[in-house]
């Protein structure tokens, strides 16, 4: 039985040896499906909608974007982690998904880390306080004073359980002492169009989807999140100016494919993004949505994903918001 050992491990080796060869010179032979938790009309679908054709004329395959939405993002998230890792599926994610669900839902459906592996972020977004027009405050003083003089009551919508702009509710409320309400839509779009209804009294939403209801009059800015001021709202102060200490919230998004996606599809397709995000055509036009590209390394991605999980777990336990 020992004699036959080596003699099976050379006969793995061979058979294995083709497909690390198919991998090296890999290229895609059937288009690849690019997953996404939250609706069109969002920073993220608007992002990926921009770098999808140069994507494909890269690869020299087809990629077709799937909005799969819900649980905050973790629906795609999962599709993504449980498909095959071939190089066919690749799955758009933003902070929220990553970094913060794990720490408000008791029973994730999969790990971040243990069941996908980052090939590079996407890009960094500017998230806005803005409030309806309707509305009465005209500062983030006013919104605070309200949430003091009414806990519980104050509301605000966010793209989901999870999402960048339900983390800066929760910084919010951590910070200054208040009690607001979340208020959860299923993306982006759809909570931006509540806003504008007056369904909720005021947001965290992306530059990008704020700036022309903002120049229609429809709803107004109070401060942005970042540490300096909007080069595209320079009038607007940061809620650090605002007399909120430290706060300050990063909007992501990355790439990600199945953990199991070998080294070099992984390279492939991370090479691939890399160079489209790079492109000065897809800087301006992700500059016209208030969303900076961000292409980095796997190590850089997953450095920072792992800051942030950390982060925001214990910002959440600080919070006292138990699991659900």
């Amino acid at each position: 039985m020992l004699a036959r050992r080596p003699l099976l491990a050379a006969l793995a080796a061979t058979l294995a040896a083709p497909s690390l060869a198919r991998a090296q010179g890999w290229s895609p032979d059937r288009p690849i499906r690019l997953l996404i938790g939250f609706p069109p009309g969002g920073a993220s679908d608007a992002a990926l909608r921009i770098i999808q054709p140069r994507l494909a004329a890269r690869l020299g395959q087809n990629v077709v974007i799937e909005n799969r939405t819900g649980a905050g993002g973790n629906i795609a998230a999962e599709a993504a982690a449980r498909s095959q890792p071939d190089g066919t599926t690749m799955v758009s994610a933003n902070i929220g998904t990553l970094a913060v669900n794990p720490a408000l839902l008791r029973n994730m459906p999969f790990d971040p880390i243990a069941d996908l592996a980052p090939l590079s972020m996407l890009f960094n977004a500017t998230n806005v306080l803005v409030v309806p027009a309707a509305k009465p405050f005209r500062s983030v003083a006013d919104l605070l004073a309200a949430a003091r003089a009414r806990p519980d009551t104050l509301t605000y919508g966010t793209g989901g359980v999870g999402s960048p702009g339900h983390l800066c509710g929760i910084l919010l409320d951590s910070i200054a002492g208040v009690k607001t309400v979340a208020v959860p839509y299923r993306g982006g779009g759809p909570q931006m169009l509540g806003l504008v209804a007056g369904e909720h009294d005021f947001s965290f939403s992306p530059m990008g989807t704020v700036t022309s209801h903002i120049a229609a009059g429809t709803i107004r800015a109070l401060g942005v999140t970042t540490r300096q001021r909007a080069l595209e709202l320079a009038e607007m102060p940061t809620m650090i100016e605002a007399g909120l200490a430290d706060y300050e919230v990063l909007n992501w998004d990355g790439v990600l494919v199945p953990k199991a996606t070998p080294a070099a599809i992984r390279t492939r397709l991370g090479d691939t993004l890399r160079a489209v995000l790079a492109d000065p055509d897809v800087a301006v036009e992700f500059g016209r949505r208030g969303l900076t590209p961000r292409p980095t390394s796997e190590a850089d991605f997953a450095a920072q994903l792992a800051a942030d999980s950390q982060n925001w777990q214990r910002l959440v336990r600080a919070a006292g918001i138990e699991p659900s």
